[in-house]
Formats: C-alpha cells, structure tokens, sequence
C-alpha cells in the first residue's frame, strides 16, 4: 500500500452505521416520547455521538493525512475542503453535548431538544453523504482503493 493508498470501505462502513442510528433518532423524535421519556433518545444520541467521534479519529489520524499528501492537486483540495469543513461541524457537535449533557437539561425544554436535535442529525447526514458522493468517490475513481 503507497502512502496515498487508501480503502474507503471502513469509513463507507461507519457512515452506513451513523446512518443507522440517525434513523433510530428520527423514529425516537417522531414518537414524541421524548417530553415524558427522553432517556432512550439520549442514550442514542450519546451511541451516535460515540461512534461518530471514533469515525473523526480515524478520519483524523489515517484517511487526511494520506489524501493531503496524494500526487493529485484535485484529490489534495477536495481533501483540504472536506478537512475544514469538518472543524466547523465538530464545533457545532461539541455545543450540542454541551447544551444538553442530559435528561435535566432535556426537561427544561424539550422542544428545543428535539429542533435541535433534528439539526444535527440533519447536518451529519447532509455531512456524510457528501463524504461518500465526493470525496470517497472520488478516491474510489482515482484508483486509490487498496486491494484489501
């Protein structure tokens, strides 16, 4: 495997994961139980943010730091772009945790939870599916895919 080489099945992997509990939020929200029982809709929305930080680290420490070095200026802005792009989502993400660390905060107001909530979840998928359309497709095409 060159330096540049690169397997997007992982991180296709864990956006089909991502994708899945942002679904089993969605229903949660839907349900409207959330006012009387916020506890399984926080504790999905702690099981997203958990696997969704681990995705970012390995974003973060192995996929950038090879597609910013490729030999491809194409390849290298894209990568750079989606980088940045990151930093202002996870920002969005941390002020989220903060606002609502829990049930207390969730009871205080509800419906702020849920709007905001919906934002989130609508920002990651947004997110995520232009990870896989752009730039792990454009991996795929550049013929950096490993074997593996």
């Amino acid at each position: 495997m060159t330096n540049a080489s690169v397997s997007t099945a992982l991180y296709r992997d864990h956006h089909a994961n991502v994708g899945q509990l942002a679904g089993r939020i969605e229903a949660l929200l839907a349900s409207r139980s959330v006012e009387s029982d916020p506890a399984a809709l926080i504790a999905t929305v702690r099981e997203l943010f958990g696997i969704f930080a681990v995705h970012l680290s390995l974003e973060d420490s192995a996929l950038y730091p090879r597609l910013l070095t490729h030999p491809d200026a194409g390849v290298r802005a894209t990568a750079a772009r989606f980088q940045t792009e990151m930093g202002n989502l996870r920002a969005r993400f941390d002020l989220y945790r903060t606002r609502w660390p829990g049930p207390v905060a969730v009871a205080k107001d509800p419906a702020a939870f849920v709007r905001e909530t919906r934002d989130v979840v609508a920002a990651l998928k947004h997110r995520i599916g232009r990870e896989d359309r752009e730039l792990y497709d454009l991996i795929d095409r550049a013929g950096m895919a490993s074997a593996a």
